[in-house]
């Protein structure tokens, strides 16, 4: 056997042993089963879609993931839509027993994701928050966030509208990554946007 060829083999061999070794890494992730249940839990909207939540709520604010709140949490605010936060957002009986199920069947409590499980781990058994905000996991989340970039901000106003900060909320996603605050940039803290000067001012 000559140099050349026993390199080839030498080297076909380590290629081999490398794309074997690597194989979790370059495989297709769909066809990895602890990846897929890991991609799976990055998910925070239900694979499970409901026709009437997204007609009944879609109207006035975004559609809030289920896993966002537990399962009682569901039930109590579905039972009191005459007075939904200040508004009247009563609907049918039918909707609102499916709307109610869909989100009990897919809250916090029901579910695996990277949302639900913190979340519930710093929620005392004994509490029933009815806002997403009144979790102890929403506001250590939110600790930088001060008051003025959201109640004075006329382009946010509430911490209720996730989409306004979370560009990619509307698909389940809230990477910290992917925030931009309306009015304000990032240099390492946030900082509010100066208005453009006006001539006379200059």
């Amino acid at each position: 056997m000559n140099k050349k060829v026993f390199w080839a083999v030498m080297i076909g061999i380590v290629v081999f042993g490398i794309l074997a070794a690597t194989r979790t890494i370059w495989q297709d992730p769909g066809e990895q089963t602890w990846m897929k249940g890991m991609i799976e839990k990055l998910h925070v909207l239900p694979k499970e879609q409901n026709l009437a939540y997204d007609k009944a709520c879609a109207s006035c604010h975004m559609l809030y993931a289920p896993s966002m709140l537990p399962a009682r949490s569901w039930q109590v605010l579905m039972s009191g839509l005459s007075d939904h936060f200040g508004d009247n957002a009563e609907v049918s009986d039918e909707v609102r027993v499916d709307v109610s199920e869909y989100l009990q069947r897919n809250a916090a409590d029901k579910v695996e994701n990277i949302y639900a499980q913190p979340m519930l781990a710093l929620l005392q058994d004994d509490k029933t928050p009815l806002r997403i905000s009144e979790t102890k996991y929403f506001t250590l989340l939110h600790d930088v966030v001060r008051p003025q970039m959201i109640a004075s901000n006329p382009d946010v106003k509430s911490v209720a509208r996730c989409e306004a900060c979370h560009y990619e909320a509307l698909q389940g996603r809230y990477n910290r990554f992917a925030v931009r605050i309306p009015n304000y940039y990032k240099e390492g803290i946030w900082r509010p946007m100066r208005a453009p000067a006006t001539k006379g001012s200059e």
